[in-house]
């Protein structure tokens, strides 16, 4: 194998096998290093892969890809002790072609990936770990690994490596990153045959369900909780703040088993026959103050980049992570052309991040990891949602009480008209 590379991408997930595709096609020498025994062993997400952009590269990718669902079916629901209420959309729209979301297990379709990529003309090197960065003066120049080959060359590296990115974390342009900057997700995956996951999720033929839970789901600590019905299983699991995990004292295994043994979630999940078990680090999203996105010889894409975004309808990071690999690679071609690989020729990655929509997400939704901190979300919001339920839907003999009325005594001894009208304020500039 050579050493000397155009570029070298670090991480065979999304984002880095997105960039070697990309390079591949534009006849560009790229190299992807991935610690895994193969792409796809250590990736881990929590099942809904939204598909459009990766459909711009590999058109109609659903007819030869291990795809499980399109999602057609998503249902938030909010949590107490003994009831749900819920927001229920279903369109059979996402049930066609091109889908918008499709349910997938990324240890099979992260190696159907890479082989795409392959056959393009990438190479891939697995179990290889990167043990530093090559720097001559200011800018990088290669990678270092453990293997034989030792010192691997390139003009341009890209860290795609996850948000524990070794080569990120060592490198000047890292922000410090605490347990109030991640959150935890752990899930399971759990077997039924396709009638049964049909029945249980009101679906028919292949189509799929997303369905989001708050308040208990959690037991009141910042987070949240899914399930993600597969072809003939379904991903359970809880998404929690790392910091309020740790100051709470409750275990993640232990809010899951909370969650799936409540009265509302039990008949979705029981009897399943467990095959895996799954935990991975979720990056709180990308803001300035997260730290730089490139320098001279080095770009950083997909989770390492904290590319990620919640706004408590839906979760997304798989998308960003095609989109950002695809503007590193575009951002190495542009710079190639000029045979400018220094910090000012790579700067030409942030258009190409907003010519992709990213950084302008990113800033726009730039207050939402701060406004779904707030606890209310978690336990006053979901009891008063429930107890409104059972106000609008349950019939007492005597005068019958206005909606104005159910929602003052839903209000009552929980918050104040003024401190909703604060959340409200802050979740209209931090999701609008």
């Amino acid at each position: 194998m050579t050493t000397n590379f155009d570029c070298i991408i670090i991480g065979a997930g999304p984002a880095g096998l997105t960039a070697a595709l990309v390079l591949a096609r534009a006849g560009k020498d790229a190299l992807v290093i991935e610690r895994g025994q193969y792409p796809g062993s250590k990736n881990l997400f929590g099942g809904v892969l939204y598909s459009k952009g990766l459909n711009e590269l590999i058109p109609d990718f659903w007819k030869q890809a291990p795809v499980e669902r399109p999602v057609a079916r998503w249902v938030v629901s909010a949590l107490n002790e003994d009831a749900s209420f819920s927001m229920d959309y279903t369109s059979e729209k996402f049930n066609r072609t091109p889908y918008n979301a499709l349910t997938v297990m990324r240890s099979r379709f992260d190696h159907w990936y890479a082989q795409q990529v392959e056959a393009e003309g990438a190479t891939i090197l697995t179990d290889t770990l990167v043990e530093d960065l090559l720097w001559e003066g200011d800018r990088v120049v290669g990678v270092k690994t453990g293997r034989s080959e030792g010192d691997l060359m390139a003009d341009v590296v890209i860290a795609a490596d996850g948000v524990n990115s070794l080569v990120y974390r060592n490198s000047p342009l890292a922000f410090p990153q605490g347990p109030d900057d991640v959150s935890l997700g752990v899930k399971e995956i759990l077997a039924f045959p396709k009638e049964t996951i049909n029945h249980r999720f009101g679906l028919s033929g292949g189509e799929g369900a997303a369905c989001t839970f708050v308040g208990t789901a959690t037991m009141g600590i910042p987070g949240g909780a899914f399930i993600y019905t597969n072809k003939e299983s379904i991903s359970v699991g809880i998404v929690t703040k790392l910091s309020s995990l740790g100051q709470g004292g409750r275990r993640p295994e232990e809010l899951l088993d909370d969650f799936k043994n409540h009265p509302r979630v039990w008949p979705l999940v029981k009897d399943g026959e467990l095959r895996e078990y799954q935990a991975h680090l979720i990056p709180e999203g990308y803001q300035p103050k997260t730290g730089l996105l490139y320098k001279g010889g080095l770009l950083v894409a997909g989770d390492a980049a904290r590319f990620t975004l919640s706004t408590g309808l839906r979760v997304e990071g798989a998308n960003y992570g095609i989109a950002s690999g695809r503007a590193a690679a575009e951002s190495v071609i542009t710079a190639g052309e000029k045979k400018n690989f220094s910090e000012n020729g790579l700067s030409v990655y942030l258009q190409h991040l907003k010519n992709h929509g990213i950084i302008q997400d990113m800033q726009q939704f730039g207050r939402a990891p701060h406004f779904f901190k707030n606890t209310h979300l978690y336990r006053e919001y979901p009891e008063m949602l429930c107890h409104l339920g059972e106000s609008i839907f349950g019939v007492e003999p005597g005068p019958k009480k206005g909606f104005g009325t159910l929602f003052k005594e839903a209000l009552d001894g929980r918050l104040t008209k003024f401190q909703v009208l604060k959340d409200i304020y802050a979740g209209w500039r931090g999701l609008s």
